[in-house]
């Protein structure tokens, strides 16, 4: 595996932003002029998919944004969420710039420790297949942190921050090469209620794996800490844990008798930036879906109780889910 870094739009991007903090300026045709480069064309043919998840941003609102980013409010949900966090970056420039050296220093070895996540996450001839990826730095026009399309993983500079030290960026770059392969790992047609399952493997899986995250119930994959997560929104996942996993088990039921269009509104329900607690009722913002949580809980425990092979069996298989979390139920109660 080959893993490239590419950040040419981050020193104009940040040059534009220091000339709007100093000086007032805010050059609209260079704006234009660096939003036009092939990094953020990336950047726009992945968030105008709208078959994937945090999309929706097109050209005129991203010129939008950083016109107008600390005057005024956004009718476009994705760029409404994304202002405070921004403004926070703006704010801090030259420090949050910093982040930048750590990347830098990354080596042939640090990327090993990626291989190892893999390699522990996905089928064995999965890694030695993987190929070449290239790492993309923006000032990104969106609110994901980070996320993986064709052959690029994009991390947006603005939330370089978030992630603290190089080891943890390894273990989230890990996050996003596991989305690469998953796709491989689940049939094209699948049932409704299937369907509805295998969302939360998506990025509950890259979390089990890669994240070291844990649950109630579900141990972390690895000795040491979780890394590269959000602790205040797994905090309130946790506070209504045995809530969240009864709705989400009887969802699944539910999806056995709905259409596949009814199903991706139901899952929807779980990815979304605000939720509102089942335990308490309270409403806040999340950093990471439910789906993060629950998906971790769901498959990782499978993952522990099963091992690997079975684990991918379920994610192909008709029911996989459901007989695997019963036989993963059966030998906790023993």
């Amino acid at each position: 595996m080959k893993i490239t870094i590419q950040k040419e739009t981050v020193a104009p991007m940040t040059a534009w932003l220091k000339a709007a903090r100093d000086r007032g300026l805010r050059d609209e045709k260079a704006l234009r002029e660096i939003l036009s480069m092939p990094d953020y064309g990336v950047e726009f043919q992945r968030y105008g998919d709208p078959g994937l998840p945090v999309c929706g941003i097109n050209f005129e609102e991203a010129v939008d944004f950083f016109l107008h980013f600390d005057e005024k409010d956004f009718e476009n949900q994705r760029l409404a969420y994304k202002k405070e966090s921004f403004l926070a970056f703006y704010n801090d420039l030259d420090n949050r710039l910093k982040k930048m050296e750590m990347l830098d220093s990354i080596t042939a070895e640090d990327l090993k420790l990626v291989e190892r996540l893999l390699e522990n996450g996905l089928p064995d001839s999965f890694v030695a297949e993987m190929d070449r990826f290239t790492v993309l730095l923006t000032v990104s026009i969106g609110n994901s942190m980070g996320w993986p399309y064709g052959e690029y993983i994009h991390f947006d500079v603005a939330n370089l921050d978030v992630l603290g030290d190089k080891e943890t960026f390894l273990h989230v770059l890990a996050h996003e090469l596991h989305h690469i392969a998953f796709s491989s790992l689940v049939p094209e047609e699948m049932s409704p209620r299937q369907y509805f399952f295998v969302n939360f493997a998506f990025e509950g899986l890259a979390v089990h794996f890669c994240n070291n995250a844990f649950t109630p119930g579900k141990p972390a994959k690895y000795p040491g800490p979780t890394l590269g997560m959000d602790e205040e929104s797994w905090e309130f996942y946790r506070q209504q844990h045995e809530a969240l996993l009864e709705k989400a088990l009887a969802d699944g039921e539910r999806a056995k008798d709905m259409t596949m269009e009814q199903v991706a509104g139901l899952v929807s329900a779980y990815e979304q930036f605000t939720f509102t607690s089942l335990k308490t009722g309270e409403t806040r913002k999340v950093a990471q879906y439910p789906t993060y949580y629950l998906g971790c809980c769901l498959w990782g425990r499978i993952d522990l109780a099963l091992g690997k092979q079975r684990l991918f069996e379920a994610l192909s298989s008709y029911d996989g889910f459901l007989d695997a979390w019963k036989e993963t139920e059966a030998r906790a109660g023993q």
